[in-house]
């Protein structure tokens, strides 16, 4: 998948939860409510993805936010154990019925559609990097799930390193995955870079990885060129170059400061490069991964 920088790309930033469930499927709240919800707090994107059911979307054309119609589907996992999480976005109301049974097959059903999967939460599913590498189509996974926080399992990032070491090219989101609207809201969202708020201008910027993901943080410039990493944010705590296996570097602040730029040189042999933030309670922001060297990928 060939991605594009964010920070690099003409546009404006939308706030988008791009996972959320409602009393359709088993959220605590109508899709009326979750629209209301999260317009109210100042989000500009909002997908509505209840497990196997649609909605029409028609009655929030002009609610002041833009809403996608989606779904969540569960087809099961190659290996066994849990099924596969499938957030399914930008489908038609009734798509869910009579989908095909194997799992890459309802990815190239979703895409016919003209929509677009992303793989929730690899880590509470129980998933590994053979899990994940055996579907192929989606355009993202899951980094963060605020739902999945209460065992313990909502970041996915060692899941998805392991991907990207393996040459798969896959950009990440970071959602709420709402549930509980005291419990849920708010704690994950992704930062979408488009020319428009339209249905064609977000998707087209989430399959080509035009966004980031956080929980806290922002990420303001991310450049990669000449052999650097340069990064500027918001005040955290720590700055994190990650790359495949053992590479990458780390830069964290002295006591009682904060960090607000970090640069490294980049190792010939990276492949890929991306940034992690973390600040002073624990949150954290995504960069998407880029590519430096296509040839060792």
């Amino acid at each position: 998948m060939k991605l594009v920088n964010p920070f690099e790309t003409e546009g404006k930033w939308f706030k988008a939860n791009l996972h959320c469930h409602s009393l359709a499927s088993d959220g605590d709240r109508t899709t009326a409510d979750r629209v209301v919800q999260y317009r109210e707090r100042g989000y500009d994107v909002l997908a509505l993805t209840d497990h196997r059911i649609t909605h029409d979307i028609t009655a929030f054309a002009d609610d002041g936010i833009l809403v996608i119609s989606g779904m969540e589907d569960h087809p099961d996992c190659y290996f066994g154990g849990d099924m596969y999480h499938f957030v399914c976005l930008n489908v038609p109301f009734g798509f869910e019925r009579d989908l095909p049974a194997d799992a890459n097959d309802r990815i190239s059903a979703v895409r016919q559609a003209g929509g677009e999967v992303i793989l929730a939460h690899p880590y509470w599913c129980g998933h590994n990097v053979n899990h994940v590498m055996a579907v192929s189509g989606y355009i993202g996974l899951e980094v963060y799930n605020a739902c999945c926080t209460p065992i313990g399992k909502g970041y996915s990032s060692v899941v998805w390193d392991d991907v990207l070491a393996e040459g798969r090219v896959v950009p990440a989101v970071a959602v709420d995955d709402t549930h509980y609207s005291d419990r849920d809201m708010c704690k994950g969202w992704t930062m979408i870079k488009a020319k428009e708020l339209t249905i064609e201008a977000i998707m087209g910027a989430l399959r080509c990885g035009c966004y980031y993901a956080t929980n806290g943080p922002e990420i303001k410039t991310l450049t990669i060129a000449d052999g650097k990493a340069k990064v500027t944010c918001s005040p955290v705590k720590e700055i994190h170059f990650m790359s495949r296996r053992s590479i990458g570097l780390s830069i964290y602040a002295e006591a009682g400061q904060t960090l607000e730029n970090a640069e490294i040189d980049i190792r010939p042999d990276a492949c890929y490069v991306r940034v992690e933030l973390v600040d002073e309670t624990g949150l954290r922001a995504w960069s998407n991964p880029f590519i430096v060297d296509a040839d060792k990928q």
